[in-house]
């Protein structure tokens, strides 16, 4: 077994070093005296749903991307660091940003990075035609919802180039976490546009039919394993420490701690079952429940439909019952919608700023439960709980269908109805039976995007793609609108909690729990960044003591 001991998540210092122009690359070596390569191996999940940038929607892509790919500027847990661009200066309104992009900036083939490259990047991203999941995310940038709905042209979107080095941004309204969210989302990476007509269709379908802007390139994509080499002409190449990085698709956390102890991986997530057994004796780093866990709820459901039948599925269940079954008490019960630790503003956390009470009962309220389904049923007709029946669906994995059995006894218990699970894969559950609608109840999660309680929020606004529910509520859209034009920090949270309010009122969907990742790092590996928005670990700044 590797030596291991017990931490707390760690932050790593950067060292920002400059080269000078794209024809002389100089990569990262091994340490003086070192015969050894340095090489970083962990596993992962869940598959990638793309390397296509600009189509990523999901953490893992995202993680990806973030090696491959560098922004305007780069997210560094928090942190806001230089990335393509150099400098960069902000209106005194807020709504125009000006990036001065550093001319050693190239791409993998050696080619310099210019300003088109991400204009071209930006309005593929907004273009319906491209069909980006994560299209919304552009919104932020003057008229990026008229460009993603088809009512103006790329070509108006709020970016453009005045020259090479030099890519001026306009938004829609000031957004104090603009730089956060460029920085840590691959969607605003830059992109060749002669390479994307190239490959056209089967763009970024495999390593050599991409070139990248970021630390690494991609060397290799085949049989569920990425293989990660140094990019020689990153203008910060002299940072970069590893000879090569290997990621696999193992997708039974067991089947990865194992490797792990075989010294076949660096670095891998330890099932909830498992952290009481592996804190006293491995280096344990934990992400800190950002991750939102919840039901979607269907409302073309007839009993779905009904918010008494809503509040019923939400007041019956124990949810720290449901924690402690489903995940040993790893996770976080939670009866609310937005992530406890996030910003609330004024240097506090959410969860300080702001009072909980309104949250759905963690333990449940039978009484409060019996109420709503009756309430319910003499709405719909029903004489009896037996005659409602409900689909729960979830994706093919063991640990979510043991969820999903705990959640059907504790509702066929404390409410009389009937709760079918159906299970499916998870790449069918977010590419065809939640976009078309084809679900009644459905296991969901969320990742903050960047650190603000919007990022939670917008994902119930009526025009919002992941809106799987098929939430409308004008008031609730109107506060978000509100909020987003809102300059007075205070003024704006008071917004998003109102409509925090509003949503557990309306019984939008059932929050069950805030998702405690837990990570095993070999002690001889520095410099790994855990991080809570846009992705989980950032190992490209990391390095190996052996």
């Amino acid at each position: 077994m590797k030596k291991k001991l017990i931490a707390t998540m760690l932050s790593a210092v950067m060292v920002i070093a400059m080269l000078s122009g794209c024809s002389t690359p100089s990569g990262s070596e091994p340490d003086s005296g070192s015969d050894s390569e340095k090489v970083f191996r962990y596993a992962i999940s869940t598959e990638p749903t793309t390397l296509d940038p600009t189509k990523g929607n999901s953490t893992t892509d995202n993680e990806i991307q973030h090696a491959l790919t560098e922004g305007l500027v780069r997210n560094s847990s928090g942190e806001i660091n230089p990335g393509v661009a150099e400098t960069w200066e902000i209106s005194d309104d807020g709504l125009t940003y000006t990036f001065h992009l550093r001319e050693d900036a190239c791409w993998s083939d050696g080619e310099t990075i210019t300003a088109d490259d991400f204009v071209y990047s930006w309005r593929r991203l907004m273009n319906p035609e491209t069909a980006s999941p994560y299209a919304f995310i552009g919104e932020y940038v003057l008229n990026g919802k008229s460009v993603e709905t088809g009512d103006m042209k790329p070509e108006e979107l709020g970016i453009e180039a005045p020259d090479d080095q030099t890519v001026v941004v306009k938004l829609e309204k000031p957004t104090s976490y603009f730089l956060s969210l460029i920085g840590s989302c691959g969607q605003f990476a830059p992109l060749r546009e002669d390479v994307v007509e190239e490959y056209g269709s089967d763009f970024a379908g495999k390593a050599d039919q991409n070139v990248y802007s970021g630390p690494f390139k991609l060397t290799s994509a085949e049989n569920r394993e990425w293989i990660f080499e140094p990019n020689e002409y990153y203008w910060d190449a002299d940072s970069i420490h590893w000879d090569r990085a290997e990621i696999s698709y193992i997708e039974n956390k067991d089947t990865q701690i194992a490797m792990y102890e075989d010294g076949e991986l660096d670095y891998a997530k330890i099932s909830s079952s498992y952290v009481a057994e592996y804190e006293d004796e491995a280096e344990v780093y934990q992400s800190g429940g950002t991750v939102y866990c919840y039901l979607n709820l269907n409302s073309d459901n007839k009993a779905i439909g009904n918010k008494n039948f809503r509040k019923a599925l939400n007041y019956s269940l124990d949810r720290k019952t449901y924690v402690a079954l489903a995940t040993d008490d790893v996770n976080d019960a939670y009866g609310g919608i937005v992530f406890s630790g996030i910003s609330g503003g004024e240097g506090k956390l959410y969860s300080e700023a702001y009072d909980q009470d309104f949250y759905y009962p963690l333990e449940g309220d039978q009484e409060l439960a019996e109420k709503y389904l009756a309430d319910a049923m003499e709405e719909l007709g029903y004489s009896e709980a037996s005659e409602i029946t409900v689909k729960l669906m979830t994706s093919d994995a063991d640990s979510d269908k043991k969820k999903a059995e705990i959640l059907q006894e504790m509702w066929q218990n404390a409410l009389g109805i009937n709760v079918e699970i159906e299970q499916t894969t998870w790449a069918n559950l977010y590419s065809t039976a939640y976009p078309n609608g084809e679900f009644e109840i459905g296991t969901g999660s969320w990742g903050p995007d960047y650190d603000d309680p919007y990022t939670y929020m917008e994902l119930y606004r009526s025009d919002n793609s992941y809106n799987y529910s098929g939430y409308s509520n004008e008031e609730f859209d109107a506060l978000l609108e509100a909020a987003q034009s809102e300059v007075d920090e205070r003024a704006r949270m008071d917004l998003l909690n109102e409509a925090e309010k509003l949503l557990i009122e309306d019984a939008v969907s059932v929050p069950l729990e805030q998702a405690n990742e837990w990570y095993m790092l070999d002690s001889d590996v520095k410099g790994v960044q855990f991080y809570f928005c846009g992705y989980n670990v950032n190992w490209i700044y990391g390095d190996t003591t052996e």
